[in-house]
């Protein structure tokens, strides 16, 4: 059984390896002003799962899509989990997984309709408590210093929009989807710094001398973290906080989850 579940999971993750050439991923956002002339800009940026979530965004979504559009996909989810082993082990790449789970559990559902599906998703999660307390805390400084909020995130913006929607943001950085592939790929490490860069150049913001602090749980964003000014990891357990020292952290380092 094991070695047939290697199998099928390294089958799912070479199906789902193709790219298109291209593609700059999605940059939804509201021009930013920097502030009065002589205060330097003050930008925020939040990573979404696990740092303003509780726990992880798209497995749970891709449950409740597949449950209210075909809740006959739901008898997929042995193949999801086969796939996400697979990535773990190293098959493919993350890319490859989220393609293969969208397809998977989601079929041809239009982009609209996902939208629609993730606006409720988020709101969901919200009302229910999925929101990290010191994420809320924190967002609420921030905007009383004034700080241009930005959410910097893989999750795919089609439903992280519901997220910034929720939580008053206007600005946000996401993973694309074209209805079949991940044009430029996951929106992780080294991709998200650039997508950021971008959004900053297109938002026509005066970034020199601005303070950026960047909050995540994933010591993968380094890319971004080096351009903080203010790089700040986040935890949700004292063992957590040991392993990121051990593993060389030396920056910043909070509990969000009281």
């Amino acid at each position: 059984m094991a070695i047939g579940a290697v199998i099928l999971a390294e089958t799912i993750c070479r199906f789902s390896s193709g790219l298109p050439p291209g593609g700059k991923g999605v940059r939804f956002l509201h021009r930013v002003h920097a502030g009065p002339s002589g205060e330097p800009m003050r930008i925020a940026i939040y990573d979404l799962d696990r740092t303003l979530t509780r726990r992880a965004t798209f497995t749970p979504f891709l449950l409740y899509a597949a449950w209210h559009r075909a809740p006959w996909r739901l008898a997929l989810s042995p193949v999801w989990v086969a796939a996400m082993a697979g990535y773990r082990m190293g098959l493919c790449s993350r890319t490859a997984l989220k393609r293969f789970g969208m397809r998977l559990m989601l079929g041809d559902t239009a982009v609209a309709e996902l939208e629609r599906m993730g606006a409720r998703f988020a709101r969901r999660r919200v009302e229910r408590g999925g929101m990290a307390p010191g994420a809320l805390r924190s967002l609420e400084t921030e905007r009383k210093a004034g700080a241009k909020i930005v959410i910097a995130t893989a999750a795919f913006a089609f439903y992280a929009k519901g997220f910034a929607k929720e939580l008053g943001i206007e600005h946000l950085v996401g993973t694309d989807w074209d209805g079949q592939r991940i044009p430029g790929g996951n929106c992780y490490g080294r991709v998200k710094r650039e997508r950021f860069e971008a959004w900053l150049a297109d938002s026509a913001a005066d970034d020199v001398g601005a303070d950026i602090a960047f909050y995540s749980d994933s010591l993968a964003d380094g890319p971004l973290f080096a351009r903080a000014t203010e790089p700040v990891l986040v935890v949700s357990s004292d063992r957590e906080k040991r392993r990121a020292r051990g593993r060389g952290w030396k920056g910043e380092i909070v509990n969000w989850a009281r």
